[in-house]
């Protein structure tokens, strides 16, 4: 049975948190199961970095020690994206070899945390039958837009009802404030960190509030926390087409796609048409597919090729007809339980009428003549109406004393667009950026060379040359090439 053993520490926000509190030995480890090398503990944490001797939140946290302590060179904590991806889980997975190197395992004591509000540290709570009001996602009436607005209220007032103040103290800022709690806490005055994904969002922040207490920071495929509403889809709309007409590139070349020598992209047009009217019949369960169920099913199948794209492309020819009718449905991707999360971390004013949004719904879709719409437009409509505080939104990130970084991004990365890693490597100090040339999300888990020079990076601290690119690695067969993967998706 899984053990959560409790240290409580008491620090003032984290600006002054010194750098080796009196409670650095207190964490009392303990094995997460019987028999496993993974330990588990729980450390007690302000809910709010404003009032440090108030309320406290527990963070549940993990590590594997170095497989080999004479090399040891640290704490590397992680964080595998989300907003709500589980940093316990991530830890444990690893354990198991299912992510990092061998050497990285052997060089450093892997800690996992689950942010506040995430997974066993006080998961965010609220009413289902709240959340699972129908409502559509991208309004084209205003009375769509009306009832949007009214639902995503509700269920900022049913989170604030259920959560006793947690839900107002989830945003980045506190977990980037949690995690130098950590830090404090494990007795390191540096650490290094790897984040994927949202992941990327924590490492910039926390490279901002505390630069000095880094010894090396990965950023892998990465969020961009200071653009608007209209940069934001406008961004992640082209990532979605660049990455759709990858894949139906692949298709046409690789003969073990279901869906080769046919034309991919007319067949998806027809596809979404049909789904559009209501007419588009899922052969699993003899009921209509809706666009919205068709269009992020695609979706979530960019982030890993070489495990997804085999299984989308049997999928499409069976909705199609021209392929096997007994493909299992797969399960409805969109996820809403980061909310409480994401609208603590961004204001979308520009958007704050129908018109607006209509305007920007029309000029994004314009750029995705197949694909149409990215599925994080609910990124900006899912906080539309919330009346939960705006904690930490959106600006330039002002780092000054952080260390020598490395980032890498995909350059048709479906989920964190190329651009995104641009800016912010503009807006980061002494930063390298190497470029991986092809499709998916997570570039650890997509690419053998970034997978080396990020492990390079962390045993040495020398990076790639600046402007250093990666080849693109394809898909080769249809069976899943299953490799070292964070969590699904980034919301």
């Amino acid at each position: 049975m899984r053990k959560l053993l409790t240290v409580v520490f008491a620090a003032t926000v984290a600006l002054v948190v010194p750098a080796l509190p009196a409670s650095a030995a207190g964490i009392d480890w303990s094995p997460c199961f019987d028999g496993s090398k993974v330990e588990c503990a729980t450390v007690q944490l302000p809910v709010d970095w404003n009032q440090p001797d108030g309320a406290k939140v527990g963070i549940a946290i993990n590590r594997i020690k170095a497989a080999k302590p004479a090399q040891r060179k640290g704490a590397l904590l992680v964080n595998p994206g989300g907003p709500g991806g589980s940093g316990v889980d991530f830890v444990i997975s690893a354990a198991a070899g299912n992510y990092f190197s061998q050497s990285i395992l052997d060089s450093f004591d892997l800690v996992g945390f689950d942010p506040r509000g995430v997974g066993q540290s006080s998961s965010i709570k609220c009413d289902r039958a709240v959340l699972s009001q129908p409502v559509e996602l991208i309004p084209t009436t205003e009375q769509q837009y009306t009832d949007l607005l009214a639902r995503n209220s509700a269920i900022a007032q049913d989170c604030a009802k259920h959560n006793a103040g947690l839900d107002s103290h989830v945003d980045t800022e506190s977990v980037v404030r949690d995690m130098d709690g950590i830090r404090a806490a494990l007795g390191e005055e540096q650490i290094s960190y790897y984040g994927v994904s949202y992941g990327t969002q924590i490492g910039q922040q926390y490279a901002e509030l505390f630069g000095s207490r880094l010894r090396a920071l990965v950023l892998d495929s990465n969020m961009d926390h200071s653009v608007q509403s209209s940069g934001y889809l406008t961004a992640a709309n082209k990532a979605f087409e660049n990455s759709f007409t990858d894949f139906a590139a692949w298709c046409d070349r690789t003969a073990s796609c279901a869906l080769h020598g046919q034309d991919v992209l007319a067949l998806w047009d027809k596809l979404y048409a049909q789904a559009s009217a209501g007419k588009l019949i899922d052969p699993a369960t003899g009921q209509a597919l809706s666009v919205e169920a068709l269009r992020d099913n695609a979706f979530g199948n960019m982030y890993h090729p070489s495990d997804q794209w085999a299984g989308l492309a049997t999928r499409l020819a069976a909705l199609a007809g021209t392929g096997p009718q007994t493909v299992s449905a797969q399960a409805d991707l969109v996820d809403n339980s980061y909310q409480a999360i994401w609208c603590s971390d961004w204001r979308w004013p520009e958007v704050g009428d129908f018109a607006s949004l209509s305007k920007l719904r029309e000029d994004v879709e314009a750029l995705a003549p197949h694909t149409h719409f990215s599925g994080f437009f609910s990124d900006i409509t899912n906080c539309l109406g919330w009346t939960g505080p705006v904690q930490s939104p959106q600006h330039r990130l002002n780092v000054t004393q952080a260390p020598p970084i490395l980032m890498t991004n995909g350059l048709h990365d479906v989920a964190t667009p190329y651009e995104w890693a641009t800016n912010v490597a503009e807006q980061l100090p002494d930063t390298v950026l190497l470029t991986y040339d092809g499709t998916g999300h997570g570039d650890y888990g997509n690419s053998t060379c970034a997978r080396d020079a990020i492990d390079t990076y962390l045993l040495t601290l020398a990076r790639p040359a600046p402007g250093t690119h990666c080849a693109a690695e394809w898909p080769t067969g249809t069976a899943p090439q299953t490799g070292p993967h964070p969590v699904t998706r980034v919301y």
